[in-house]
């Protein structure tokens, strides 16, 4: 019997219904979230045998070795770096509509965090860094990652953990009578020779070792930590220095109502794709924008509370040229002459902080940004990026800007944005027919390409310029919701968040998680107790602890070793 298959291309930007940007699925995942049989094939890869006896490097071999992550990018990326700008002229104007969306979409999704953590700075700094701080710091990198970094579909951008290490940063300058901008300046040149030293020593060559549990666990403090935020912003919202002082109780009362509507419905509307009516293209935008449609409808619904123009207490942003930045801050680089060797030296402690974070999260956000559900098709860069990360942290010290890394979800979120799903007809001419049996099928691709990325990069900077004219008829209540947001969101789809939720579960909802097929439910028990204890524990450290919190990127990476060498022994044991 003879068979003909053709192709035929239907729509190349057919939307599909609602999973049309959604990737493949992936494969079914162990407990830690990495393929069984992969970890398998690597244990029996990683066994000594005889016959394969490891001989010892000569300090010439090691020599020779410095840099080979860093030529190994730049050679793999190199040939890729013209498509990467000419991607946006495929198939007919529709790479053009996608990445032009996507760029819009990323901005949305870069911005509003940039000048929620940009607020969170002002008042854990006392007013030294500001929203015009993180907005520059975040166009400025975002465009340089834009241009020359490997990864063009990693986002750059402030993040919460470098707003908590600065605020104990703060705390120790004022103990200590410092200029915390020129000394949180020098703890960023250290941060840049440590990542210096980690990209050429091919260090990024153990993420391999980075597994779902460390991931996850991150993720968990850092949605405990937006939450923890979120409820202490609010609070203060009833400490509001305003006249008559009950209209402090006012204003607190009325920045709670506000968080819970801004709340409830930008979370409803985060999964408009779901709903069963409306057009699709409709909950698409609902679904991206619903956020930053919720901001723009509340502060306009917040100007109905009348009696008293200060409340509700709103973003103070002042004109660019009264900025802290401009006044002071553009200054940095002239002033740290000032600073003694001794606390020159002490900058080193947070700058090693710093740049551990950084190769954590920075090449954690890659690595999800190219994950293999997205079918990305163009090579990685952690070395050539986290060189590049480096040169970008010792700009931003220099001009007395936070530094930046790789954001998540914005880093899969860019990527997500820029998948489009390609419906093919399958026609199998059977022998004896005169009419084909006609199947759908789906291809999923990716615009890689670097216009996205600057183009909201760029927007971030306009922002930057004009964000006394915008951001200043925002309450300070939604900035504050907006945390308890990105918490809430941080959740689905993390296995850490769904194995905790099973745990009071019936039997019928474990076995609908195909990840734990096979995996008995005492060895989950055991092990989701052991990860929420550590993450607990951690986040103990960062709270309770005073200076010593800043240790907590130090903490995360511990968790790489003790996943391998400690808690699998663990859950054996108490399952024997």
């Amino acid at each position: 019997m003879d068979t003909k298959d053709k192709h035929i291309i239907i729509d190349d930007n057919d939307d599909g219904g609602d999973d049309a940007t959604q990737p493949a699925e992936s494969r079914s995942l162990d407990i830690d979230g990495r393929a069984a049989s992969s970890r398998e094939d690597q244990r029996k890869e990683d066994e000594p045998t005889p016959q394969r006896k490891k001989k010892c490097m000569s300090f010439a071999q090691m020599l020779s070795m410095l840099g080979k992550g860093i030529k190994e990018d730049v050679s793999a990326r190199k040939p890729y770096y013209a498509q990467d700008w000419t991607e946006v002229s495929k198939d007919r104007g529709r790479a053009l509509t996608r990445i032009i969306a996507a760029a819009v979409y990323v901005f949305f999704a870069s911005a509003f965090p940039a000048i929620a953590f940009g607020e969170q700075l002002n008042m854990e700094t006392g007013g030294q860094m500001t929203i015009h701080h993180t907005l520059l710091s975040t166009g400025m990198c975002g465009i340089i990652q834009s241009v020359i970094g490997g990864q063009p579909l990693l986002i750059v951008g402030v993040a919460e953990p470098i707003v908590i290490i600065y605020h104990f940063m703060d705390i120790y300058c004022k103990r200590s009578d410092l200029n915390f901008t020129v000394w949180s300046a020098w703890a960023c040149v250290w941060a840049t020779a440590f990542l210096i030293l980690m990209s050429v020593t091919n260090v990024c060559y153990g993420i391999k070792w980075f597994t779902r549990f460390c991931g996850e666990s991150f993720g968990m403090l850092i949605a405990i930590l937006f939450l923890q935020q979120s409820i202490k912003g609010l609070v203060d919202e009833f400490s509001y220095d305003v006249e008559p002082t009950y209209w402090q109780t006012v204003n607190g009362i009325f920045g709670l109502l506000l968080a819970f509507i801004f709340v409830w419905s930008s979370y409803t509307l985060c999964q408009a794709r779901t709903w069963k009516f409306g057009e699709s293209f409709i909950r698409a935008i609902l679904a991206d924008y619903g956020f930053f449609l919720m901001i723009i409808a509340l502060s306009g619904l917040s100007f109905v509370l009348k009696g008293n123009p200060g409340v509700p207490q709103r973003i103070d942003v002042p004109p660019l040229d009264q900025s802290v930045w401009v006044k002071s801050g553009i200054y940095t680089i002239y002033d740290m002459g000032s600073v003694d060797a001794a606390q020159i030296v002490a900058a080193i402690i947070p700058g090693f902080v710093i740049s551990v974070l950084f190769y954590f999260d920075h090449s954690v956000s890659s690595q999800l940004a190219q994950q293999q559900d997205f079918n990305v098709g163009r090579p990685s860069a952690y070395h050539w990026d986290l060189l590049v990360l480096s040169g970008m942290t010792l700009l931003c010290g220099l001009l007395g800007l936070p530094p930046v890394n790789g954001v998540l979800p914005q880093a899969p979120l860019h990527t997500k944005s820029l998948c489009s799903k390609s419906k093919k007809r399958k026609l199998e001419e059977l022998e004896g027919l005169e009419s084909g049996a006609y199947e759908d099928e789906y291809d999923f691709h990716v615009y890689e390409n670097r216009l996205s990325n600057f183009i909201q990069a760029a927007l971030c900077l306009g922002l930057f310029g004009i964000a006394n004219l915008v951001l200043t008829y925002i309450p300070t209540s939604l900035i504050w919701a907006f945390f308890a947001l990105l918490a809430l969101e941080s959740l689905p789809g993390s296995q850490f968040y769904e194995r905790l939720r099973i745990l009071t579960q019936g039997k019928k909802r474990r076995e609908s998680l195909g990840y734990l097929e096979g995996v008995a439910f005492d060895q989950t028990v055991w092990f989701t107790v052991i990860q929420a204890a550590l993450c607990l524990g951690i986040w103990a450290i960062t709270v309770w602890t005073g200076l010593f919190g800043i240790s907590f990127p130090l903490w995360i990476m511990a968790l790489v070793p003790i996943r391998f060498f400690i808690i699998g022994r663990l859950v054996k044991q108490a399952n024997a």
